[in-house]
């Protein structure tokens, strides 16, 4: 079994509700949640203009990274997401952001749809913040930092 950490978002509609539907399906199709953050109210960011409701999550699953993004993305899909435009306002946001194998090891996964680490997560805080509260000593490789090291430098860098 693999442990991933998630990051959850909505902007649109009753957050909590789709935040909610969202956690209860990766539970059926994903795997079980180890441990789940408070959800933080943050700005909004990019085309979007309405503000968040952001989380994580840690679970445990079989499914290798592509076959969780499929999953994730089909719950997005379940869930009203539309991608008309680029960070746009969104039902349910879904993220892949940190994976630890079964050896424990937290390997990197480059393909043309899926990065792991996700290639934004140093620079944001409504993603480090979240995750931290579940996975405080997960290992970013790349950067060669755990998730707590990654939240201190981007408070202190702003």
């Amino acid at each position: 079994m693999q442990e991933y950490v998630l990051a959850l978002g909505a902007n649109l509609g009753d957050r909590e509700y789709y935040i909610g539907q969202a956690i209860e399906a990766i539970r059926t199709s994903c795997g079980p949640i180890l441990r789940q953050s408070r959800l933080l109210e943050t700005e909004a960011m990019g085309a979007a203009d309405r503000p968040f409701l952001n989380g994580a999550l840690v679970i445990q699953s079989p499914l290798t990274p592509a076959a969780l993004l499929q999953e994730l993305l089909q719950i997005e899909k379940n869930l009203g997401r539309t991608r008309e435009t680029r960070w746009g306002n969104r039902t349910i946001d879904l993220d892949i952001i940190l994976w630890k194998d079964e050896r424990g090891d937290f390997p990197s996964v480059k393909t043309p749809t899926l990065t792991i680490p996700h290639p934004e997560l140093h620079k944001r805080l409504f993603v480090l913040e979240p995750a931290v509260e579940v996975a405080a000593d997960w290992r970013h490789e790349e950067k060669q930092r755990t998730l707590a090291e990654l939240l201190r430098e981007k408070q202190k860098s702003g």
